[in-house]
């Protein structure tokens, strides 16, 4: 036996992983103990190899699958009767040339034959193949152009067409306006509705409380600015019913309610114009401002004095101290001086404590007006200096 050839042969299968280690070491020691070569047909004349684990079958090779043939190549003269029909469509759209770059939308878009003349058959005429493969784009189907003639909307352009597509303004839509009394609306008119997505329960609710007259940009902006025809009722309701849409539209961008309105009335102001009411609501007059007011004795004062009183920030508590000291004629232009000037309570106290009860409104704010307070008298008496008020 050469035990050299047959250790190298263990020592490959090792490395190529059919066998282990621990299996090839005990084929070493099957090797180091043999002394003696035996029989042919004893079990001890078997290769060690026999006691190495046999290998699973190597599954067959799955057959190639068979080669398509190629395609016929067509000469240049060769056309398919579809690229025919193509040709002859776009050159009854008056088409006659077209790019590589042309041919590559056509097929993304489908652009077809067939489109370009039931097209042409309904009277759309589009100028050139780039609107031709917009209306694709925007899905104009000869259905669509032909539900809108049925309606009586006719002679649309490609550009019309699709400007109606985009901003959502179907037959059933169209159908839905003018059962909501909006018949005759044209291509704009109904592009500005669609776009700005006025609904036509919106326009029916309108027209239920009472508003027949109004236009597509008066619809349109009561649809904008959120107004609702609950509103508007409310508003008349209060009287107000000759109100057009720009006067309801300040009234709700103001977030004016119709129950402020209601409590400006309650409170003597009947026959204010919206202009009016809108200020106090920009100026936060309040229902408790007034009430306030009214109850610190300034309530006969009108709605510009109201405004005046509110932007110089008078409130019914500086009011009510002026009154507890003893300034009960105060109108509203004296209010707004003292507290341009900050002729404050707190100040009257401290000069009156100086210079006794008898100081005048005039005398106040002109000592305020000269700088004079608490700490400059201090400072003008401790240097020696009588201080009296003329």
């Amino acid at each position: 036996m050469n035990g050299q050839k047959e250790r190298l042969m263990v020592l490959d299968l090792i490395a190529e992983g059919k066998i282990t280690a621990e299996e090839g070491e005990q084929l070493f020691k099957v090797m180091e103990t043999t002394d003696e070569v035996p029989a042919a047909d004893s079990p001890e004349a078997a290769s060690p190899l026999s006691a190495l684990p046999s290998l699973p079958p190597i599954p067959p090779i799955p057959p190639l699958p068979p080669v398509p043939p190629f395609p016929s190549i067509k000469s240049p003269t060769q056309t398919s009767p579809t690229i025919k029909d193509l040709v002859a469509a776009l050159k009854d759209a008056d088409i006659e040339h077209v790019t590589l770059s042309d041919l590559q939308e056509m097929q993304v878009h489908n652009l077809t034959a067939e489109y370009i003349r039931e097209m042409l058959a309904l009277g759309v005429q589009p100028d050139g193949l780039g609107e031709w493969i917009n209306m694709r784009i925007h899905d104009i189907t000869p259905r669509y152009v032909r539900e809108l003639r049925e309606m009586g909307i006719k002679g649309l352009d490609a550009d019309e067409l699709v400007e109606l597509s985009v901003n959502d303004v179907s037959t059933k839509y169209i159908a839905e306006l003018r059962n909501a009394g909006l018949k005759n609306l044209d291509v704009d008119d109904l592009v500005e509705l669609g776009a700005h997505d006025v609904s036509s329960a919106f326009i029916a609710e309108l027209q239920k409380f009472g508003l027949k007259d109004l236009d597509v940009d008066d619809i349109v902006e009561l649809s904008n600015q959120d107004v609702s025809p609950e509103f508007i009722n409310q508003l008349r309701e209060l009287g107000l019913t000759d109100l057009d849409t720009d006067e309801i539209v300040e009234l709700r961008t103001h977030d004016i309610s119709a129950e402020y309105v209601k409590t400006l009335r309650d409170f003597g102001f009947k026959n204010l114009d919206v202009d009016a009411i809108v200020e106090l609501g920009i100026h936060n007059v309040t229902p408790r401002y007034l009430e306030e007011m009214k109850e610190a004795g300034m309530g006969n004062v009108d709605t510009d004095e109201l405004v005046e009183l509110r932007i110089h920030n008078v409130t019914p508590k500086f009011v009510r101290e002026l009154r507890e000291m003893g300034f009960t004629a105060l109108n509203v232009e004296d209010l707004v001086e003292m507290t341009i000037h900050r002729v404050t309570p707190r100040f009257i106290r401290e000069m009156r404590a100086k210079y006794g009860e008898s100081l005048s409104l005039s005398q106040l704010i002109q000592m305020r007006l000269h700088g004079v307070d608490e700490d400059v008298l201090a400072e003008l008496q401790a240097a020696g200096l009588k201080v009296t008020i003329s």
